[in-house]
């Protein structure tokens, strides 16, 4: 009687966890949100690119939507930027990483060939949205950064609300299309690939994720040695990706430098290790946290084949 009065209080303590981490990045779906469509235009007879803006979780969000006829009823794929970056990268090549530039392009470009629909938007605090951060640089809210607990508090902020946004996002396709059972996939680089993991335990329409130098162990290990709140600790654990390692049942791809410092090799096998999918792969180049032009290569073939459209 004992062990099975422990036994239920354990169930109920992981379950109260899972509830509490996972409320974090819940929404209210049942909301009219507005959206606006600010620039249209047909980049070929198969393709319409938009500049759309849209009630977010709190606040107005612009993204690029490429719709595609090439195939009937494609999926969507989503393409996230890195910390400091916006939804530009992945459109107009720029300095100062040129060539890496271009091939974030490259991306997207290969994505419309293949028929699939491309969605861009802007996080939290980044791009056209930087005036919510009254226009400092979001890089200065990292917690080894600032090293204060108020602006960590808005570093996790950012990541949480973000992820809400990209569900609404979602909904936004489906419902505009009429077609409740579209799918999504996700691509993003560093912080990107963060939100991607996020986005992939916590919403079911995600199908596959390709996490391109992930910190996945961050910003909870730079809390090491900081005489910080628990308040504050429990907040920037909820958004390291490592939290849920566990909890990740989509088929997800890892590419990572093998001399990336965010993310050494031992932390990313961890976390490769620890998630329970079997649709998984791990990928180490000769770099650092800039990634080789191969790496977009395998980040095409990933989505191709864990999505179900051909």
């Amino acid at each position: 009687m004992q062990k099975a009065n422990l036994l239920f209080l354990f169930l109920f303590c992981c379950a109260s966890i899972c509830h509490a981490q996972s409320g974090l990045y819940d929404y209210q779906k049942d909301i009219d949100r507005a959206a606006v469509v600010v620039q249209r235009q047909e980049t070929d007879s198969l393709t319409i690119f938009e500049k759309i803006v849209i009630d977010g979780y709190e606040s107005r969000i612009p993204f690029y939507f490429y719709s595609n006829k090439r195939k009937e009823n494609p999926p969507c794929v989503i393409l996230m930027h890195g910390l400091t970056d916006s939804k530009e990268d992945w459109v107009y090549p720029s300095e100062p990483y040129l060539e890496w530039s271009k091939n974030t392009t490259a991306i997207k470009d290969s994505l419309l060939a293949l028929g699939y629909q491309v969605l861009i938007p802007d996080a939290m605090f980044h791009g056209e949205r930087s005036y919510e951060l009254d226009f400092r640089s979001p890089y200065l809210l990292v917690p080894s950064i600032s090293r204060n607990e108020k602006d960590s508090k808005l570093f996790e902020h950012m990541m949480t609300s973000t992820v809400k946004d990209l569900r609404i996002l979602m909904d936004y396709v489906q419902g505009r299309e009429f077609h409740p059972s579209r799918s999504f996939s996700i691509i993003g680089y560093s912080m990107g690939g963060n939100l991607g993991i996020l986005l992939g335990v916590f919403d079911p329409r995600i199908t596959s994720v390709v996490a391109c130098v992930p910190g996945v162990n961050l910003p909870k290990k730079e809390l090491e040695g900081f005489a910080w709140s628990e308040e504050v600790v429990k907040g920037q654990t909820d958004i390291t990706p490592m939290t849920y390692a566990r909890s990740l049942e989509t088929p997800v791809m890892l590419l990572m430098g093998n001399s990336d410092f965010f993310t050494p090799m031992d932390e990313a096998s961890a976390f490769f290790e620890a998630v329970p999918v079997k649709e998984k792969e791990i990928k180490f180049f000769e770099s650092g946290h800039i990634l080789p032009d191969a790496y977009r290569i395998d980040a095409i073939r990933w989505i191709t084949t864990h999505n179900g459209f051909r």
